[in-house]
């Protein structure tokens, strides 16, 4: 079976040929009310060789708990995903589904305990990359890397510096509209750019090891800047956690995690404030003032920097009027 077919089989319905979000160069699948009882909204892929690129854009009605992956190993073996807007966990290993997330899986070896959940009222906004791993290995062994290692680094959890290296790629490919021919030319060159991404993170954790005694120091501060998000911390705080001077501390977590203490707080903030804007009624002033602004018009600000939308049009997501709908359904 063609992965195209798969799609089909699965969503229950034609191919949208006319629906204009995503480049026609790929494939849109539209659930709407009629199609589905916990999801309405699109799916899209584009399938290259060894590669197949994807985007799941959907509002999620009803909890979703999804248990079995196995099949997708027909067609991909290592697969990531750039979660830009989410609410749902992943177990084994346990990880939590949010916005400016990475959740990778390896199809060939799905334990049977497997369970990808997502949470009623929430948007599930993603875009990834499947690969077969002789694809994969291909590369690995053009720069001797031992595969095993790779994959065990790849799929580790909470990756928080290859995400944020995945992020402009991801939404380059979200905010595609190219068509034939120059739509080929342009996945194949992210799907090279995503593997070359995850291959310089992979090298460069291991020439730049933290120490084990900073290491667990920064865990402490990212755990403290977690539960006070909604303060403003001050950085003598962080440094009596981490028993770091200023300039180390700063260093050490971008080197970490990829992005500023600042950075850091906002991205946990935004995530916060998506929550409260799909799932309650609260006015988004008082949103603000919830994880830590004063001013409503700041707070729009740095949300849509962060989420690329305003926080009253991530609103209207919740509407009963206003679920996400295919351009021509």
């Amino acid at each position: 079976m063609t992965y195209y077919d798969f799609v089909k089989e699965y969503m229950q319905v034609d191919e949208c040929i006319n629906n204009m979000k995503y480049s026609r160069a790929g494939h849109t699948f539209c659930w709407s009310k009629n199609n589905s009882t916990y999801a309405e909204g699109l799916y899209w892929f584009y399938q290259g060789d060894g590669f197949i690129i994807d985007i799941h854009d959907f509002y999620i009605r009803e909890e979703v708990i999804q248990n079995s992956a196995n099949s997708m190993a027909d067609y991909v073996s290592i697969y990531s995903s750039y979660i830009v807007s989410a609410n749902g966990e992943k177990f084994n290993p346990y990880q939590t589904l949010t916005s400016n997330s990475l959740c990778s899986l390896d199809f060939d070896n799905i334990k049977d305990d497997f369970l990808f959940l997502l949470h009623e009222n929430c948007y599930y906004l993603a875009v990834s990359i499947g690969f077969k791993r002789e694809l994969l290995n291909k590369h690995l062994a053009s720069i001797n890397i031992d595969p095993e290692s790779f994959y065990s680094n790849l799929l580790q959890t909470n990756q928080l510096i290859l995400t944020r290296s995945l992020e402009k790629v991801a939404l380059e490919i979200l905010n595609c509209k190219m068509d034939s021919p120059a739509a080929e030319f342009f996945f194949k060159a992210k799907a090279n750019e995503w593997i070359s991404i995850l291959i310089d993170t992979y090298l460069n954790r291991k020439k730049n090891k933290i120490e084990s005694d900073d290491n667990k120091a920064l865990d402490e501060v990212a755990r403290f800047l977690e539960d006070h998000y909604a303060m403003n911390v001050k950085q003598a705080t962080l440094e009596k956690i981490s028993k770091m001077s200023g300039t180390k501390l700063k260093n050490l977590f971008k080197e970490k995690y990829g992005q500023s203490i600042t950075e850091y707080t906002q991205r946990k903030r935004m995530n916060m404030a998506e929550i409260l804007l799909l799932n309650t009624t609260l006015p988004i002033k008082e949103i603000a003032e919830s994880v830590g602004y004063s001013s409503p018009s700041k707070f729009s600000i740095y949300y849509k920097r962060y989420k690329g939308k305003l926080p009253s049009e991530v609103r209207s997501l919740a509407s009963n009027d206003n679920k996400l709908k295919c351009d021509d359904c």
